[in-house]
């Protein structure tokens, strides 16, 4: 399936799929993995904890506060479940962006590297990243993963999930969330739809428009809350950081 078949589906079955909000990726469908090949999914001793995008056989960008904190970290790629299939590698290398901030999540972007490289294919394949410091959005795009129903909830979406999501007005997010005293900063971008949005458990997965990664989920206040809508990193205003981190 491909993205045309994606829209029809999220166009002819949201009102089927998306009445309740106990659904993940909310008001998304099902995709099979060759609909987003970059995407692999990231456990913690088995568990899975987050998302992250492929951007070369060995490096992989997710969320920093995804990875944080110390510890034994996996990656699976080539599949829609978080548990099995496709190919898993050990991470040997987390990198932080030195401006990461736990509190505010500024700067919210990390680079892994496994230990063996990952054999690409149909369903692994790369994301490919902006042009540096690009200001211009696609208007529509892709946010898939395996997320939670809320932040108490232990049980993860056993199957991929995605839904498109579209660009919010930069100034009209940060009024929106000025009402919980939550800055939205230059580096970060704003993006949702009536009923879909990412939840709990995507952080880290790519925010997708043919092929390129415009932005990583980084948080929200709730899920689909018309209120307020989904945050991400820009990924523009990284890329610089990240070529020099693989040069290094």
């Amino acid at each position: 399936m491909k993205l045309s078949a994606l829209l029809l589906l999220l166009i002819c079955g949201h009102k089927i799929r998306a009445k309740s909000p106990q659904e993940r990726i909310v008001g998304g469908v099902e995709l099979p993995i060759d609909v987003s090949p970059w995407l692999a999914s990231i456990s913690v001793h088995g568990n899975y904890s987050c998302s992250s995008a492929l951007i070369t056989s060995q490096w992989l960008l997710t969320a920093g506060h995804c990875v944080h904190y110390p510890d034994r970290y996996t990656v699976r790629a080539g599949s829609v479940s978080p548990e099995e299939g496709g190919d898993i590698r050990e991470v040997e290398r987390i990198i932080l962006h030195p401006g990461f901030k736990l509190r505010t999540l500024d700067n919210d972007i990390a680079l892994l590297k496994t230990k063996e490289p990952f054999q690409l294919g149909d369903n692994v394949q790369l994301v490919k990243l902006p042009l540096p410091g690009l200001g211009i959005l696609p208007r529509t795009l892709l946010a898939a993963g395996w997320g939670t129903v809320n932040v108490n909830a232990s049980d993860t979406e056993p199957r991929l999930r995605g839904t498109f999501v579209n660009v919010i007005d930069q100034r009209r997010c940060q009024r929106l969330y000025s009402r919980l005293g939550r800055p939205i900063r230059a580096n970060m971008l704003c993006a949702a739809a009536a009923g879909r949005d990412h939840c709990y458990g995507d952080s880290g997965a790519p925010l997708v428009h043919h092929g390129s990664s415009y932005g990583i989920v980084s948080f929200a206040h709730g899920c689909a809350d018309p209120r307020f809508p989904g945050v991400y990193t820009r990924l523009a205003n990284y890329v610089t950081w990240i070529f020099n981190v693989l040069r290094s």
